[in-house]
């Protein structure tokens, strides 16, 4: 049966969690998510107080629960780990596959972490540490030891009857059958499917493509991935520095990594830092904290370009300009970098479907919050350059430092709102992207700047 389009579809699930966390009976419980996928279930748990998504969780069959750690955004995660029990993440960390269970290492703390590995079964944990022995950011450090071997002389009809008996989990993708000599050395890969039309009296040997694209263990997880999409492949193998195939490294692993890798950039490109985060697993003050930075940086950049106007407009024999000038560059540059960051962030979240356009009360009250911390601390930074840096006397530090916020205010209110709004007209909302936003918000933010200006002269 199809399933239905996903916003639709995630709805209806965050409807069921919010009345299925009350249910007593884990079978229940079990029942009802049995066909969801981790993702769309960590999706909706994002949006429920961590209490709520607890009682879920210890409801949930042992995997799909694991599964659904891995997949909650890294500080959500944290949260309910710290709230779990020992017995519970060991039970998560013993089932999954080893490296999602490498991932899991992020919301925990070292000491936790050892401690785990000390109750689930030795095997599990022997393999956990090797995976840790590679460098971070490493395709060592997430590739599966379960792939799929074979020796040169292996014929098809045995290839097929070691899959057909095989258990279950003890191979992570079958597309490929990777061919490896007495010493673990890659020799060559054929594929499954040319392994079912082959003669079964065929050699592996016989069938294999010798030429194979690899990755190394010690390589960054992101070339790989780059290069893994770039040949379309579903997995590479994983080879040491003498040729021996360690691992494979997945495709699922490869989509994470490049969906979080672009994010970061189009995220950097509109002046937020930080990692690549679902949007409604960060709090007000880790938002603030994510673009005060780069507000500062370009605060200073713009100090300097107001400079340049004092310097033209105070020198004898200058241009006589107006003071209020040399604060433009200030007042619309702030306005337009926080309206870039906003849009961007919120685009990204619509694109992601993190957000809808049901949620813009949510957003507006958040981003409202968040424009407040970052507006404040930059009024405090321009009272402070223009009354003391500057000399420009009360009346207008003060004009500076009032106008500053609600320019801030404004963009936020502008940035937030524009995108969810062409969402919900069904316009691609990355048309009211960064300059979009800034030049709108330029020409409204002078216009806020003078109004807060008249008034105070006007009064003096």
């Amino acid at each position: 049966m199809a399933r239905r389009p996903t916003t639709e579809r995630n709805t209806n699930l965050l409807e069921r969690l919010r009345s299925l966390w009350k249910v007593k009976n884990p079978a229940i419980v079990k029942q009802e998510l049995a066909g969801e996928y981790p993702e769309d279930i960590a999706s909706a748990l994002g949006r429920m107080l961590v209490e709520e998504g607890l009682e879920i969780l210890s409801k949930m069959d042992e995997l799909q629960a694991a599964s659904v750690i891995v997949e909650l955004p890294t500080e959500t995660a944290r949260e309910y780990i710290r709230l779990l029990p020992d017995a519970v993440v060991a039970a998560y960390l013993d089932v999954l596959p080893m490296d999602d269970a490498l991932d899991l290492q992020e919301e925990l703390e070292p000491e936790r972490f050892e401690a785990l590995l000390e109750v689930i079964p030795d095997e599990d944990a022997r393999e956990i540490r090797r995976l840790m022995q590679y460098p971070k950011g490493s395709v060592g450090r997430i590739m599966t030891e379960r792939f799929f071997e074979v020796g040169p002389e292996t014929t098809m009809s045995q290839l097929l009857e070691d899959l057909r008996t095989a258990p279950i989990d003890k191979y992570e993708s079958v597309n490929d059958v990777y061919v490896l000599d007495g010493g673990g050395t890659l020799e060559g890969v054929l594929s499954l499917r040319k392994s079912l039309r082959a003669d079964p009296s065929t050699k592996a040997k016989d069938l294999m493509k010798s030429e194979v694209v690899v990755a190394s263990v010690i390589e960054p997880d992101e070339d790989a991935a780059r290069q893994m999409s770039k040949y379309g492949f579903y997995a590479l193998p994983v080879l040491d520095e003498e040729g021996r195939m360690m691992g494979l490294f997945t495709g699922d692993d490869a989509q994470t990594i490049l969906r979080e890798a672009d994010t970061k950039d189009v995220l950097a490109l509109g002046g937020v830092s930080g990692t690549a985060e679902s949007y409604l697993s960060l709090n007000v003050w880790q938002l603030y904290k994510r673009r005060i930075l780069w507000l500062g940086a370009l605060f200073i950049a713009e100090t300097l370009t107001g400079g340049v106007l004092r310097h033209y407009g105070q020198t004898a024999g200058g241009l006589k300009i107006d003071p209020l000038m040399f604060f433009i560059p200030l007042i619309i540059g702030a306005g337009g970098n926080a309206g870039s960051q906003v849009t961007t962030t919120i685009t990204r979240a619509l694109a992601l479907k993190e957000v809808d356009h049901r949620d813009w009360f949510l957003v507006l009250r958040r981003e409202f919050a968040v424009a407040l911390l970052t507006g404040g601390s930059l009024s405090l930074a321009g009272f402070v350059r223009a009354f003391f840096g500057w000399n420009s006397g009360m009346e207008l530090s003060l004009v500076v430092a009032i106008a500053l916020p609600t320019v801030v205010l404004w963009a936020a209110t502008v940035g937030s709102l524009l995108p969810i709004a062409a969402k919900r007209l069904k316009i691609d909302p990355a048309v009211m992207s960064a300059p979009f936003i800034t030049t709108f918000v330029d020409a409204t933010g002078l216009v806020i700047y003078f109004e807060i200006a008249l008034r105070f002269f006007k009064s003096g």
